[in-house]
């Protein structure tokens, strides 16, 4: 038999053989479609991440997308709250849900994104695709970040940090922009936000978490200068009560989508993952 290599399709599963002139090993073990635990060290710290493989997974080249719970939640709350594991399947991307460690103040299960120090959640994020790509083949050009509540506010942080690495971003109740973020490249973001938020206010308020640093228009509008986008969106109307605000035109093709939802409190929407899968996939680096 000529040196390379076959695909075995088991019910469920796929194997990758290498083929040789010597008899060879499978070079990856079955991948089972759905939720799998994998844990990892990152920075000296042991973390773990569920990874969503999409239904029918055949071996090629995926795109990857971070989903960040919220504080004081877990991976499979995010799971639960988001279903982004159905639009996953029908679309054929990849979807890990990494746990939050960090404690700070009445916060627990948390994330980092102002940096302090005990927890690196920007290496976790290198640290888990390179995890991630033992298992299947992630399309570098097509990784993206999104979350809910401290994870909208970690991945407003990767935005920043990590526009080398992350093709879109889209935080939901939790967008902010960090004092000192200097995106390697304008990043399109895409953020979905009530303005009746009982916990990251639309407007920042004298009652507002110490975590939150600005109002959500003040953090759309430096994410508008650091991309280089025109002054005026188009405003439309999305749904009833959900008005969607667009630049587009920004350097190097980015675009900011921002969906205000009237009288909405701290919530995933029950749109979320249906816009923020479709303009995610516009957009690869």
């Amino acid at each position: 038999m000529d040196k390379g290599r076959f695909v075995l399709e088991i019910p469920g599963a796929l194997w990758l053989l290498a083929v040789g002139g010597c008899a060879s090993l499978a070079t990856h073990v079955a991948v089972a479609a759905g939720e799998t635990e994998h844990t990892l060290t990152s920075s000296g710290v042991t973390r773990s991440y569920l990874l969503h493989v999409p239904a029918g997974y055949d071996g090629k080249s995926i795109p990857l997308v971070f989903n960040f719970h919220g504080s004081l939640l877990v991976p499979q709350d995010q799971v639960d709250s988001s279903q982004l594991g159905a639009v996953a399947d029908r679309e054929g991307f990849a979807v890990v849900y990494p746990a939050g460690v960090f404690a700070a103040g009445n916060l627990r299960n948390a994330w980092n994104p102002d940096r302090e120090q005990g927890v690196d959640d920007i290496q976790l994020v290198r640290d888990i695709i390179e995890d991630v790509a033992h298992t299947i083949d992630v399309d570098r050009s097509r990784v993206y970040a999104t979350g809910f509540s401290g994870g909208g506010r970690i991945t407003s942080r990767l935005a920043c940090e990590l526009s080398d690495v992350l093709a879109a971003a889209a935080p939901v109740a939790g967008l902010q922009y960090y004092a000192g973020c200097t995106p390697a490249r304008p990043i399109s973001i895409l953020t979905i936000h009530g303005n009746a938020d009982r916990f990251n206010h639309y407007e920042l308020r004298d009652d507002s978490p110490p975590y939150w640093h600005m109002g959500v228009e003040t953090a759309v509008e430096q994410w508008r200068v650091a991309n280089g986008c025109g002054l005026e969106p188009s405003v439309g109307k999305f749904k009833e009560q959900v008005e969607l605000r667009a630049w587009a035109g920004c350097g190097d093709g980015a675009e900011i989508a921002f969906y205000v939802v009237e009288g909405g409190d701290h919530v995933w929407t029950e749109f979320a993952s249906e816009v923020i899968w479709e303009f995610f996939s516009r957009h690869h680096r």
